[in-house]
């Protein structure tokens, strides 16, 4: 006799081979039930792991930009007081470098020949006027003035 199993749409040729059968194929649909209910627990924890890192980015965005604006006052407020603390000092030395700019023209002015060595200190500055232009030959200016010299005689030749 033949027997039937209407879970799994076969036949049997026995009652303990369809039992069998059946709990075999009871125990695969438990495991691949439990393994559905094991995916879903991960993904659940994966999903929650992922609103937790979204927040925690939201609140480092916004602990950055407060960071930020508190870094760029005290930037402009510093820089304003560097510029202020130098002021003074800056027009000061504007007004030294232009009275020492006309003084020193005025004496190249007055003075076509000189020989000036201003000290202050360790700094120390020659300044030097010479009119007279001296040609200084290189030795290859040299040899090439020779060089046309004979050049020229052999044409002449």
């Amino acid at each position: 006799m033949k027997y039937y199993s209407e879970i799994l749409n076969k036949t049997y040729d026995s009652v303990e081979e369809l039992e069998k059968a059946e709990a075999e194929h009871k125990a695969e649909q438990a495991k691949k039930e439990e393994a559905k209910l094991a995916v879903k627990k991960e993904s659940d924890e994966v999903n929650e792991a992922f609103k937790a890192r979204n927040a925690a980015r939201r609140a480092y965005n916004e602990k950055l930009v407060e960071a930020r604006k508190i870094y760029n006052e005290a930037l402009i407020k510093a820089k304003d007081e560097f510029e202020t603390s130098l002021r003074e000092s800056t027009e000061d030395l504007e007004k030294a470098e232009a009275d020492y700019d006309a003084k020193l023209k005025a004496f190249q002015k007055a003075h076509q020949y000189y020989h000036l060595t201003l000290k202050d200190g360790d700094n120390v500055v020659t300044l030097v006027s010479n009119p007279v232009d001296y040609q200084i030959k290189t030795v290859d200016k040299e040899f090439d003035d020779m060089l046309n010299m004979f050049s020229n005689l052999l044409r002449r030749w």
